[in-house]
């Protein structure tokens, strides 16, 4: 009788990784500011006064001041006055109402406290937001689940205390973010799949198509002559840098960095279906295994590549919107620098795509079906 095989692989890994983690957390950030030093309380909003406030459009110049009452930390309890400083920019600006729950510096100064508005308080609601998806992945995933949690805080800890900071050190970014690239594959493979046939035929074929991104990445971005010049907030990271940052490796690594999820998915999806054919058809031969594999691959490609389109488009929405607002030559648009950019980005993901579905059909053909027949060939 065919067995399923044990999660032992899994759990060791998530025990490892979770200890890496830890560690990976204890590293210094890429730099400190002064500012940081400063203790953040919440505080909540009890009345506001907009008569400082300079309307210029549909944003505000100058200051709101505020009474806020203070609710953590060692001044607890205690209304004060507080100041929310306003720049002129909507996507950072905000203004507050009575009632509202804030972050704020909280500082002693010669008058008394000085309290200055940072933003919204959103760190409790995130993180119960983050509970019930964490509890919806191990009720339905279980171990595997757990893995996908630990790969999905896994990434952000390594992206954050290691590519980040080698990046700021001046380590050129497509080198960084290649290996990078390659061990965050690895990692979350394992963590999903475990040390099974299956984690080797996706980490196969998912690598098979970092490396077709990361040629199309360097050959079209020359090719359309673009230098990442688009990227957001370049300019000031660039004055951090002391124009030493080479941007135009910078936005090749960024886009393979952001397809090789893309390219995990679909070669664990391939992997993940042709062991399950092995384990129910123990007898199907290498041949039919492959054909199989390639008509899965079929079926994922078409809309993992829609999808590709369709996270960028989206993340553009309102710029389409004011170009076909204003009647902007269909023409203009596709050969604006940062339309072109969002574009790549999809025909470097479908590239890496179209080579992982055949190629991991093919691994899982020879993986799957090696020499040994029957329900031993496939590690369950």
């Amino acid at each position: 009788m065919k067995k399923r095989r044990s999660h032992r692989s899994n759990w060791i890994f998530c025990l490892v990784m979770l200890v890496i983690c830890g560690l990976l957390c204890l590293l210094p950030d890429a730099a400190t500011n002064p500012t940081s030093s400063i203790p953040r309380e919440k505080v909540r909003v009890e009345h506001v006064d907009n008569d400082h406030l300079y309307p210029i459009g549909i944003v505000y110049s100058g200051t709101q001041n505020c009474i806020v009452t203070i609710l953590t930390g060692a001044h607890k309890g205690e209304t004060v006055p507080a100041t929310n400083y306003l720049n002129s920019a909507l996507d950072k600006d905000k203004l507050y109402r009575p009632g509202d729950i804030v972050r704020a510096m909280v500082q002693t100064a010669a008058q008394g406290l000085s309290v200055t508005l940072i933003d919204h308080q959103r760190t409790g609601l995130e993180l119960g937001v983050f509970a019930v998806m964490a509890l919806a992945l191990i009720l339905f995933g279980g171990v595997i689940g757990c893995g996908t949690l630990i790969s999905l805080a896994g990434t952000a800890i390594i992206v954050w205390k290691v590519l980040i900071p080698l990046l700021l050190r001046g380590v050129d970014p497509m080198w960084a973010s290649l290996i990078t690239v390659v061990l965050l594959t690895a990692m979350i493979d394992l963590l999903v799949a475990g040390w099974t046939r299956r984690c080797a035929v996706a980490l196969l074929g998912s690598l098979s198509g970092t490396v077709v991104t990361c040629i199309a990445a360097v050959v079209l971005t020359d090719l359309f002559k673009l230098d990442g010049g688009d990227a957001p907030y370049l300019v000031p990271l660039l004055s951090q840098t002391s124009l030493t940052l080479n941007i135009k490796h910078l936005y090749i690594g960024m886009v393979y960095l952001a397809n090789s999820g893309a390219l995990m998915d679909l070669s664990i999806d391939i992997a993940v279906s042709c062991e399950e054919i092995c384990y129910h058809r123990p007898d199907i031969s290498r041949s039919a295994l492959l054909r199989s594999g390639m008509l899965i691959g079929r079926g994922v490609l078409g809309t993992m590549t829609t999808t590709l389109m369709l996270a960028y488009s989206g993340n553009y929405l309102s710029m389409l919107m004011y170009f076909a607002g204003q009647g902007t030559p269909i023409l203009d648009i596709l050969n604006l620098k940062y339309v072109a950019g969002p574009l790549i980005n999809t025909m470097v993901g479908s590239f890496g795509l179209v080579v992982v579905a055949p190629l991991t059909a093919i691994y899982a053909a020879f993986i799957f079906r090696g020499k040994k027949s029957g329900a031993n060939a496939v590690s369950r």
